[in-house]
């Protein structure tokens, strides 16, 4: 990965870690729904600057839109039963695991031994934190869809890097995939929540904004490093936010610190910074 991207990506590990622990703080559906609408208002003025995705895309976009909606109503239930400091490491540093599989399923491609040496490290740390001796074991219905989770991010990873390699550009797709995203995911929430909904994102409008603008931010940085770096490693380097992640649990969100959790955490970073510095 260029040194550019990985400075910018970075970045947006720390606003995904942002936007994920106000998600998790506040109503979590709700709060998705809400900066899905507002990434949507910002972005809707690009569409009329950038081209039309040519009828090749349309597939990659409606498969992306099916992920997209997965991933954030898993994530939804995710953060509603586990801590942020236990959830979002499990989460996030799963996906690695579910991209080595799927690219050997769907292209052939065993892991290398260097992927492998990176996916153990991180098992290791996800394990300890699924058992974590202080807390107790994670809800199973938690651990679950933070692998659902998991899973759902790999899958879209694959398709949006598809997405961001079309004629019409990386620009053309972020922006489409953005608007319409946001728009199928406030309706999946509103027939699941009814109109309590609009009142819970009017409730927290300035979570909502906040949230709206740090996930907007951190998703174009990933579509743009997609576009012009390895998957896997853009993939990896991505979900470096777990250390964020729990910097942001125990300092914001009071979640009791402990020596068993920063081990299990380090030890998941450790695992993601060793996949993505790998050569591809």
């Amino acid at each position: 990965m260029d040194p550019i991207a990985a400075l910018l990506m970075l970045l947006a590990g720390l606003l995904h870690a942002s936007w994920h622990a106000i998600v998790k703080n506040g109503s979590g559906l709700s709060i998705l729904a809400g900066m899905g609408l507002v990434s949507s208002v910002v972005t809707l003025p690009f569409l009329f600057l950038v081209p039309i995705p040519s009828p090749s895309t349309w597939p990659i976009i409606l498969a992306s839109l099916v992920l997209h909606a997965a991933y954030k109503a898993s994530l939804a239930v995710t953060y509603g039963s586990a801590e942020f400091g236990r959830s979002y490491p499990i989460a996030r540093g799963c996906v690695p695991l579910f991209a080595a599989v799927f690219a050997y399923l769907a292209l052939q491609q065993p892991p290398q031994i260097g992927q492998l040496i990176g996916i153990a490290l991180i098992s290791v740390g996800i394990i300890g934190l699924a058992r974590d001796r202080v807390h107790g074991s994670i809800d199973r219905r938690a651990f679950a869809a933070a692998v659902l989770a998991a899973a759902m991010v790999a899958a879209y990873s694959v398709v949006d890097a598809a997405g961001t390699r079309q004629a019409a550009g990386w620009a053309s797709f972020t922006a489409w995939i953005i608007v319409l995203d946001s728009l199928v995911f406030l309706l999946v929430a509103a027939i699941r929540r009814g109109p309590v909904l609009f009142a819970e994102i009017r409730t927290a409008y300035v979570s909502v904004v906040i949230a709206g603008l740090l996930g907007l931010t951190s998703f174009a940085v990933f579509l743009w490093a997609l576009s012009r770096n390895p998957i896997a490693n853009v993939v990896a380097f991505r979900e470096c936010s777990v250390l964020f992640a729990s910097l942001i649990g125990i300092v914001v969100l009071k979640e009791k610190a402990t020596l068993w959790r920063a081990t299990c955490a380090a030890l998941i970073a450790s695992g993601l910074v060793w996949i993505a510095m790998l050569k591809t």
